[in-house]
């Protein structure tokens, strides 16, 4: 285990070849790292077994101050990271995805045809939350995606993603759930800074760039 973390640490700061991370299999702990310079951050591949895509757009007063950069973590063997900033304010991003092929139901046939009305009827949504379909990913993967607007703490905000990848006969999928939060810094300074806009700016990158894997 030592090993693995030393590994990913010199990959995330620069000295591998590429800037390419590709997990190990095997059920272990999450898997810390951190992130210290723009440099990396920008042309840095995180990829898995099931997915891949580069990480969020960064600014360069994301590693300087307060902000001391971007940290994450993978676990569940590799079908799951996290990246927030060190600090663990204002911006959190998680990719997930199941660890089974999924079966292709009236649901995934309604997201093909999009036909909202009956997808927000089969879901725990409030009637002024944003739910839409869009396209994104390597692949013009559609995407469900909902943003939250009844939330107890004003100074939050999500928005979540599901890109879908269906099989040629249209009997199985696989997903990847992308899900951004906003929290408002205290600091009036930094609240102008880093806003929800931003947030959904700099992921853009990742979203575009998704790419989920076959071996169906």
């Amino acid at each position: 285990m030592k090993y693995i973390l030393m590994l990913v640490s010199l990959v995330l700061l620069g000295c591998g070849n590429s800037h390419n991370l590709l997990l190990s299999t095997g059920k272990k702990p999450p898997t810390f790292f951190s992130i210290t310079d723009k440099r990396t951050m920008d042309s840095f591949v995180f990829n898995t077994k099931k997915f891949s895509f580069i990480f969020p757009t960064s600014k360069q007063s994301d590693f300087t101050g307060i902000r001391q950069g971007w940290r994450g973590a993978s676990s569940r063997d590799g079908h799951s990271i996290s990246l927030s900033f060190k600090n663990g304010s204002a911006y959190h991003i998680t990719v997930s995805t199941s660890r089974n092929i999924l079966e292709y139901t009236e649901r995934e046939r309604a997201i093909e045809n999009h036909y909202i009305s009956y997808l927000r009827s089969n879901i725990r949504i409030d009637k002024n939350d944003k739910y839409y379909i869009n396209r994104y990913g390597k692949e013009n993967y559609l995407c469900t995606v909902m943003e939250y607007t009844k939330i107890k703490n004003k100074n939050s905000k999500y928005v979540g993603y599901d890109c879908h990848k269906f099989n040629q006969d249209k009997t199985k999928y696989k997903k990847v759930h992308i899900r951004l939060t906003y929290s408002k810094p205290t600091n009036p300074t930094l609240a102008k800074q880093y806003t929800y806009s931003d947030l959904k700016r700099r992921a853009k990158r990742m979203l575009d760039s998704l790419y989920i894997k076959d071996e169906w």
